[in-house]
């Protein structure tokens, strides 16, 4: 283990065998002198959400399906209330800090802390105080939590009675002014921005067809399609092979049996009588689902995107980022399995030699998949590495890299908690004549 001190004070522990491409040193220089960016995925959210398992695929594979529309519709609304149930209906949880998210929402308090008391005492002058968090979770771990510690932050949204979304509020700097003199600062604020919307986004369809969004404080929404959901529910298929870990993530039964399971439901004569009580409910489960501001786990999201302009201008916006000379991207619980974003990222590798993309492996049994998804062969420039778990010694378990881990053994160590004490000391003597009191 080496031990970091910082102008004297000793840090957290740090692997060397985890680090051997990352010290303590070279990731105090990238966070003074780089714009900051991070990639979070459902990885990050684990210990509380259950990972999406081949939901995507599924998804993916009832679209292309030929299918009838009934067939498909049922399916469909099966797996959606599956992801609905695993993925949005908990951060009602979340709101309320009920005891089950109390974990998950301190992890992500210390991270967002550590990363503001970075931004407020790094020393460049010619950086903003910003920091952008690219999610492609919906969930509500980041409002929350830092609200919760009073982080400044920007999630796109403009308003107080009824936020609306708006881009534009990304771009914003704040400063504050002292209240008994005219000294003004910087205050650090994070860009928090969701690319496949959020379970408090609100869709609602103007006369022209587009869609402005709204923030749902409460999950209204999110309640009225649990609402709906119960009522449709007798009627949806069992989608699950069986009940697996949350590491390992749900695995769907294969398309074409559900498929055949729908159809055979649809045709049996002996249905008709609950047939149309069974479609309008699950048609009202669905039309209520679409209302939210998510952009549904499948293969064909590019495509929503693109007709989408705000989840368009999103991913846009990460682009825009990573083509910054000397940017900095760190990714956290992500998989590189959504192709479009991995395109993204990879061509900022290849056309941006100034741009760092420091991948975090949750175990090193990811590595072997990361470092499949991401070449080296595709990116020439050498600017994208691997930071995975030190091999455990005989007997230990391997430290995975956890949001946890990343806080207490990367970024924590390179910030301390505290100013320490100065180098030198000035002393003062200040003399003073006594005036005479009066009348003597």
């Amino acid at each position: 283990m080496t031990q970091v001190r910082i102008n004297g004070s000793a840090q957290q522990p740090v692997p060397t065998a985890q680090l051997h491409r990352l010290s303590p040193e070279r990731l105090r220089t990238i966070v003074e002198s780089a714009h900051l960016n991070f990639l979070i995925g459902a990885g990050t959210s684990s210990p509380y959400f259950s990972a999406l398992g081949n939901i995507e695929d599924a998804l993916t594979q009832v679209a292309d399906s030929q299918a009838s529309e009934a067939a498909k519709a049922l399916v469909s609304a099966s797996i959606q209330a599956y992801f609905y149930e695993q993925v949005l209906a908990p951060n009602t949880k979340i709101l309320e800090r009920d005891a089950s998210a109390e974990s998950v929402l301190r992890s992500y308090e210390r991270f967002v802390r550590t990363l503001n008391r970075l931004l407020l005492r790094r020393r460049s002058t010619l950086l903003s105080k910003q920091a952008n968090i690219f999610t492609t979770n919906v969930d509500m771990l980041f409002e929350v939590a830092m609200e919760e510690i009073g982080i400044d932050y920007s999630d796109g949204f403009s308003g107080k009675i009824r936020p609306k979304f708006d881009l534009g509020d990304f771009s914003t700097l704040r400063f504050r002014t002292g209240s008994r003199y005219e000294h003004r600062f910087e205050v650090p604020v994070f860009n928090l921005v969701k690319i496949h919307g959020s379970a408090a986004w609100l869709q609602h369809e103007r006369e022209n067809r587009k869609a402005d969004i709204y923030f749902d404080h409460a999950l209204t929404l999110v309640t009225q399609v649990g609402g709906k959901l119960q009522a449709a529910k007798p009627y949806l298929l069992s989608v699950l092979i069986d009940s697996q870990t949350k590491d390992i993530g749900p695995t769907i039964r294969p398309i074409e049996e559900l498929i055949a399971e729908a159809d055979d439901w649809l045709k049996n004569p002996f249905a008709c009588v609950a047939k149309d009580e069974a479609l309008t409910a699950v048609e009202a489960f669905s039309a209520q689902y679409r209302r939210l501001g998510i952009v549904n786990p499948d293969k064909r999201k590019f495509a929503t995107t693109v007709l989408n302009e705000t989840y368009y201008e999103l991913i846009r916006r990460l682009a825009n980022e990573l083509e910054k000379e000397n940017s900095v991207l760190f990714v956290h619980g992500f998989s590189f399995r959504d192709e479009h974003l991995r395109d993204i990222v990879l061509r900022a590798a290849r056309t941006n030699p100034t741009l760092q993309v420091i991948v975090f492996c949750y175990s090193r049994g990811g590595l072997q998949s990361y470092e499949r998804l991401l070449p080296d062969a595709d990116v020439k420039n050498g600017n994208i590495e691997f930071v995975a778990p030190a091999e455990p010694s005989e007997g230990e378990k391997e430290r995975k890299i956890s949001l946890d881990v990343l806080e207490s053994d990367y970024f924590a160590p390179i910030v301390p908690d505290k100013i320490s004490d100065p180098d030198q000391h000035i002393e003062i003597d200040i003399h003073t004549s006594l005036t005479e009191k009066s009348g003597d």
